[in-house]
């Protein structure tokens, strides 16, 4: 039986909040006959809070779906400050720790990994497996989600000449080069990283479970319209332009709208002042990825917000959008680039221009203005689109090919 280990700091299983790849892909591997370990963090990204170990605890184990997952103690941080770059090197120290020992041991036992795969965003922790891999003499593979330091350049501000992202940008080429496959999420981010030194790429995308997220009738037609945005409230999501699109609309349509933002993140506390007497917007807590279904399913459009930044336009892959197509709901988005050229090509909803509450406002009426057989169309071709393309079954399957072919015969 093949031994895999697989670390994201970021991952969850699905009683958590947060996305919860690593559990699926882990899940899907152990039934195909992997042996799986995943390392990932207790301090969940999405609550700012240990859900598992308790004080003076280090690290834990359990054993969902088969996978024996291995929570590691990172240490805490509130917001996006030196505390959360201390956060990160925790969590790398703390691998070192965890897999260099039991990774050598099991050399000798004849129970060593096959194969390692590290996801980011967590750049050094991914840099950190390579090293770990290395010294183990397997293969290893980077899952890439968000282009480290790209990011922080198109979004953060950051220089490219500053001393972060230097340091980062060598991080990456290293990674890059030293993994046999990168893996993308996102399919434009392929001349991304082959530019940056990666030698063979695939792209497997985030998708939906398609039996969890079972196509759903739209909702009876009500008085009042039901939109969903379902993720992090950052700096990132430009949900201060969704609080505008809703004064808009509660001014021209009173009683039409409601927008529900579930999740939470550094900007939801200004968020809630901002919306502070607007009747059309709900604020909901976060909730675990198996309520994400029925929550969904309830609304009659899924709304995907993000801020103008460049990277945006080729280099995300949000798991929100593909589970909204497997529910068959119309979507309405605010990312331009590959996302909006394929919900528009594809007939699947509505799409503005980042940061114009006006036209996202204009967006969300026409939606809602449009005949129900016309929105039902757009859930139906959603759906196909997720069962040839997105779908988490089709994409477990081609990465257990991937991981197979580096296994020594």
């Amino acid at each position: 039986m093949p031994r895999l280990w697989l670390i994201n700091q970021f991952a969850n299983t699905p009683d958590l909040p947060g996305h919860t790849r690593q559990y699926e892909v882990a899940a899907a591997l152990v039934q195909a006959g992997w042996q799986v370990e995943v390392f990932s963090s207790d301090f969940n990204l999405t609550q700012r809070r240990y859900r598992r170990l308790t004080p003076g605890r280090l690290w834990t184990a359990e054993q969902p779906a088969g996978i024996r997952w291995i929570w590691l103690w990172a240490s805490p941080y509130r917001r996006n400050d030196g505390w959360r770059q201390l956060n990160m090197l925790s969590f790398c120290a703390h691998l070192v720790l965890q897999l260099l020992p039991r990774g050598l041991w099991g050399r000798l036992r004849g129970t060593a990994p096959d194969v390692v795969v590290a996801s980011s965003p967590q750049l050094p922790a991914a840099w950190t497996c390579l090293w770990i891999a290395r010294l183990l003499g397997c293969p290893f593979v980077v899952e890439i989600r968000d282009l480290w330091p790209q990011v922080l350049i198109d979004q953060g501000g950051k220089r490219p000449d500053s001393p972060m992202v230097r340091l980062l940008a060598a991080m990456e080429r290293q990674v890059y080069a030293g993994a046999h496959t990168v893996v993308v999420l996102a399919e434009g981010a392929q001349a991304y990283v082959r530019a940056r030194g990666a030698q063979r790429t695939a792209w497997l995308p985030n998708g939906p479970d398609l039996e969890q997220f079972a196509a759903q009738p739209l909702p009876p037609d009500d008085a009042v319209f039901a939109v969903l945005y379902a993720g992090a409230h950052g700096e990132a999501n430009a949900l201060e332009h969704v609080i505008e699109a809703a004064r808009l609309l509660e001014q021209r349509h009173p009683g039409r709208f409601c927008i529900a933002l579930v999740g939470d993140g550094p900007e939801k506390t200004a968020l809630m002042r901002q919306a502070s007497g607007l009747a059309n917007v709900v604020f909901e807590p976060p909730i675990p990825k198996q309520q994400m279904p029925a929550r969904m399913a309830a609304a009659d459009a899924v709304l995907l917000s993000l801020k103008d930044v460049p990277l945006f336009r080729y280099g995300v892959s949000p798991n929100k959008l593909y589970d909204a197509y497997a529910l068959g709901r119309p979507v309405i988005t605010t990312v331009p680039g590959a996302i909006e050229a394929e919900v528009e090509r594809q007939q699947l909803g509505l799409t503005a221009p980042p940061g114009d509450p006006q036209a996202l406002a204009t967006a969300i009426a026409e939606l809602a203005a449009l005949p129900r057989s016309a929105r039902e169309a757009m859930g139906r071709r959603a759906r196909q689109l997720a069962e040839a393309v997105y779908g988490r079954q089709r994409v477990n399957a081609r990465y257990d090919a991937l991981l197979r072919q580096l296994l020594v015969p």
